[in-house]
């Protein structure tokens, strides 16, 4: 059985989606999800899915969501990263109590002790708990996710200027919903030549020259501007975005910034068996004017 954490989050939702689409007898008792408020899962339990309470902070909760399960979609969780560090930590002893055998945990690049990003060192340490635990496990590290820039250019077409501290470092983009599905790939194939996949977009490009695919798609001017890390992190307090979530996102550009970001790799076509769309279509779909109905 496999059982699929967070599945009412914007991540874990599409992962249980593309879990059915793949392998539709999962809903023969064979697909369950973990969710912190059941009731939002109604959806998903009308359709055939086993649906479990569990909170993350709340270790008795996962022991009986986890119970019988064979491979468990550990979806990351959201909160600042120390929080999130404890509560993987609670998630994979609870597993191993379980007698989960496969964990697939969904990381992100740049899981790494010396990033400057908080949320990726919280990432890399849960990986080094998965990996001390000695279950067998796989680590999916997501590339950013191609939707976020709807919500930073939307805004910023208004003035026709992107302004990030990601100076001239290069990224991929890749949706949520192709990472959901190569995520759930993953959890299906019935084996995994690689302990470690880097899910990534076809090619890595400069927020400048992203602002400028922008500009030529929606027909309205926009151009990138490289600000300071502090003058970010401060126009997202000032409009209204707490401060520890104000950091994590200065950080992750940051991280841009210094080329930790910059990776392509092919593992996304290994698992799914075709690339991602590329940033040019993605684009497109995001800001290409809508003709009128």
């Amino acid at each position: 059985m496999i059982l699929v954490t967070g599945a009412n989050g914007q991540l874990g939702r599409r992962i249980v989606q593309h879990l059915i689409a793949r392998e539709p007898s999962l809903l023969d008792g064979r697909l369950g999800v973990s969710v912190r408020d059941a009731a939002r899962a109604n959806e998903l339990a009308s359709r055939g899915v086993i649906v479990r309470q569990a909170d993350f902070d709340q270790p008795d909760s996962l022991a009986a969501a986890f119970a019988g399960i064979r491979r468990l979609v550990l979806v990351s969780t959201d909160g600042p990263a120390a929080q999130r560090s404890a509560r993987h930590r609670q998630a994979i002893d609870a597993a191993l109590a379980a007698g989960v055998s496969h964990i697939l945990y969904t990381s992100s690049l740049d899981a790494h002790a010396d990033s400057p990003s908080g949320f990726a060192r919280a990432h890399q340490e849960t990986e080094a708990a998965l990996a001390h635990s000695g279950v067998a496990h796989t680590v999916l590290r997501n590339t950013l996710y191609a939707d976020d820039l709807r919500q930073l250019a939307e805004p910023a077409l208004a003035q026709g200027v992107l302004r990030l501290p990601a100076g001239t470092g290069r990224v991929s983009l890749v949706s949520r919903d192709e990472l959901a599905q190569a995520i759930a790939a993953a959890a299906l194939a019935p084996r995994l030549d690689k302990h470690m996949y880097e899910l990534t977009g076809q090619t890595a490009l400069d927020y400048a020259d992203i602002a400028a695919r922008i500009a030529r798609v929606s027909g309205r001017p926009l151009s990138y501007e490289d600000v300071s890390a502090e003058a970010y992190a401060g126009s997202l307090v000032a409009q209204g975005v707490p401060g520890w979530f104000a950091s994590a996102l200065t950080e992750r550009f940051v991280s841009v910034a210094a080329g930790r970001l910059a990776a392509t790799s092919s593992d996304f076509a290994a698992l799914v068996g075709h690339p991602p769309k590329s940033l040019d279509c993605l684009i497109h779909e995001y800001f290409a004017p809508r003709s009128p109905a």
